[in-house]
């Protein structure tokens, strides 16, 4: 497909976000595969039941623009997917794993973020109001995962300068 309009960037770009949401809600499972334990569970398993719904917004977006959607890879997931995968591969202790976890979800909900905001301006921008409204559901959802995530950083970073 030819990329000659602004419409064609869009189902290009939701393309990717929808994407990235399918392969985020992945790696958030495989993080609670290594934290099944942690305190972390319950908010891990909140943001899996939230991507779903993310996912489900997007393709709610393509049948209101019945639009299939295509085939965009999200690098900048599979990169950090990558990158936790290594990461657990180094055994680290349940304190590190716990600290890079909620490091990986506020860099996916920032990233998350980020897309969204330019796909709204665009959605705006050619008309389609209910799929802004669609997708601004999904950046307020980013918005509230990283000020959780960043909230429960900054406590894990002082309890461990507490016991060093």
């Amino acid at each position: 497909m030819a990329l000659d309009n602004p419409a064609d960037l869009f189902l290009y770009e939701l393309s990717g976000m929808y994407d990235a949401e399918r392969k985020s809600n992945q790696m958030v499972g495989e993080i609670l595969g290594h934290a099944e334990h942690s305190p972390l569970a319950q908010i891990l398993r909140a943001q899996q039941q939230q991507g779903q719904q993310k996912i489900q917004n997007i393709e709610t977006c393509f049948a209101m623009l019945e639009m299939e959607p295509m085939d965009v890879p999200c690098a900048a997931i599979d990169g950090m997917r990558a990158e936790f995968q290594a990461f657990s591969n180094q055994h680290p202790s349940t304190e590190a794993m716990e600290i890079y976890t909620v490091d990986a979800e506020t860099k996916l909900a920032h990233f998350g973020m980020a897309g969204y905001r330019g796909l709204i301006d665009k959605a705006l921008l050619m008309g389609e109001m209910q799929c802004a409204q669609i997708l601004q559901t999904n950046l307020v959802q980013k918005q509230e995962n990283a000020g959780t995530f960043e909230r429960i950083s900054h406590e894990l970073g002082q309890r461990v300068a507490m016991t060093v």
